[in-house]
């Protein structure tokens, strides 16, 4: 116990008397890891450390000291996934892990708007009809005549008349493209937003253009629900938020316990080949003010280490995917490169954000979901308590985060928000809300959280659904949700 106060002391920490007193009955009635109390009494901000720190940094250490349960498995339960070996590939193309290439030029810039220009023109030009498409600066000779062009939008603003009016370019130049209030595009007007790429159809006058409609590159309208033969099951889940406070960890052995056979629906949980994490494992450091008066691990690793604790109870037959969401140990910017090895081990399918996987044959896009913020404050009738609104708004512009600046993002030399294929599932994550929806085919999934309601939350009136986890079944193509 001396030796204990006194290498505090060489730290330059003092003890009032009743912390001292505190700290001995505290070490001589519990068998505590000595090292880890003596490193968060030397992180403490307080030089003077009275009994009420000392009692609060004992009570953090009790809680990262208890030892993480072993859960066993029933004897009945018979798991049909572990007869399965498993099929999942991270489509590497589309990962920026280990690929990123920028330096912050003015001409990464330029790349990257050039890339997401001609892969959604590419999208939009095989769009059938007898209107021909034209460069924008060989569309300026064509006066009269019916055209289609493809721009990206740099500003709109109404007339006095009432009309729209948009500044928009190509690569080969710039365009004044106006929406007569009595033209079909018109009733798209509110839903139109910077930097996003469209296609206008109407006729060239003068030196402006007279739209007509306006074509979006979506998704195929006759894109059937993919099915396996195997009766197999994916669970989806995000926003844990290891070392918060408001961390649900019991909630969370709940799930896990669940995919070990213990609890209701035994036979779905024994379909369970996969587990998809989309972000926000960790509540991470530093993430925003005064962030560590809600961190009960206030040590990034520690909270991994946690995180890696629980998941290997798990059974070993089930693969678990996990991407990065805006508070994990990577850049804030997206995208994201995956999580590093060293800091979650080797059990792991490390992809990025977004990340593209497919598993079964099924095409998956994973997308932690910053982008949700931005369609949520610019479009009209979305909101955070329906992410899968913003979510088709997403699928309809092929682009995650259409508005460049609105969240963080990194010009690479292509751009990796680009929605680049059809996905069978989209799974997204960030807003702590449940929702599903199927598009167009597409299974659009917002797999909530493992987090309670926080104060941030509070001052908001954002209700999150912690603890309800979606799993697809693979055959029959019905999603669950099942709550913890």
């Amino acid at each position: 116990m001396n030796d204990f106060i006194k290498e505090l002391s060489l730290s330059g920490k003092r003890l009032t008397p009743d912390a001292v007193e505190s700290l001995s009955e505290f070490i001589k009635s519990n068998d505590c890891d000595r090292q880890l109390l003596m490193i968060n009494l030397k992180k403490a901000k307080e030089v003077i450390i009275t009994k009420t720190v000392m009692d609060s940094i004992i009570s953090e250490v009790v809680k990262i000291s208890q030892p993480v349960v072993m859960i066993e498995r029933p004897s009945d339960f018979k798991p049909i996934a572990k007869e399965y070996s498993s099929d999942v590939h991270i489509m590497k193309k589309y990962d920026i892990t280990n690929n990123s290439r920028t330096t912050g030029s003015v001409d990464d810039f330029v790349h990257y708007f050039r890339d997401r220009y001609k892969r959604i023109r590419d999208m939009l030009k095989v769009r059938p009809s007898n209107v021909p498409l034209i460069d924008i600066r060989y569309a300026k000779k064509h006066k009269g005549e019916k055209l289609r062009i493809v721009a990206i939008i740099n500003e709109k603003s109404m007339s006095k008349k009432g009309n729209m009016v948009i500044r928009c370019e190509d690569l080969t130049g710039d365009m004044l493209v106006v929406i007569p209030k009595d033209a079909h595009a018109f009733a798209n007007k509110d839903t139109i937003i910077e930097d996003e790429v469209v296609m206008f159809e109407g006729n060239m006058l003068d030196t402006i253009f007279i739209a007509n409609e306006l074509i979006r590159p979506e998704t195929p309208i006759n894109k059937e629900v993919k099915r396996i033969d195997d009766d197999l099951a994916i669970a989806y889940i995000s926003d844990l938020h290891v070392g918060s406070d408001m961390f649900l960890e019991d909630t969370f052995k709940e799930f896990i316990q669940w995919l070990n056979g213990k609890g209701k629906d035994k036979e779905l949980a024994g379909k369970v080949k996969y587990l998809i994490v989309a972000g926000d494992i960790a509540d991470g450091i530093g993430i925003y003010p005064q962030q560590e008066n809600e961190l009960v691990i206030k040590d990034v690793f520690e909270q991994y280490d946690l995180f890696v604790d629980l998941m290997n109870n798990i059974p070993d037959y089930i693969k678990i995917i996990v991407a990065p969401g805006n508070h994990d140990a990577v850049r804030r910017a997206e995208p994201q490169p995956a999580i590093p090895r060293e800091m979650i081990g080797d059990r792991f399918i490390r992809i990025s954000n977004p990340g593209w996987v497919k598993i079964e044959g099924l095409t998956h896009l994973i997308y932690h979901g910053r982008g949700l913020d931005a369609m949520v404050s610019n479009l009209p009738h979305m909101s955070f308590s329906e992410p899968e609104k913003s979510m088709v708004e997403m699928l309809i512009r092929r682009h995650l985060s259409p508005m460049y600046g609105k969240n963080l993002i990194i010009p690479e030399e292509k751009d990796y928000l680009v929605i680049h294929e059809v996905p069978d599932v989209f799974h997204t994550a960030h807003v702590h809300k449940n929702a599903y929806k199927l598009y167009k085919g597409i299974h659009l999934v917002n797999s909530g959280t493992f987090q309670a309601r926080t104060p941030y939350q509070v001052k908001l009136g954002h209700v999150p659904t912690p603890g309800i986890v979606p799993v697809l079944e693979l055959k029959t193509g019905i999603m669950h949700t099942i709550k913890f």
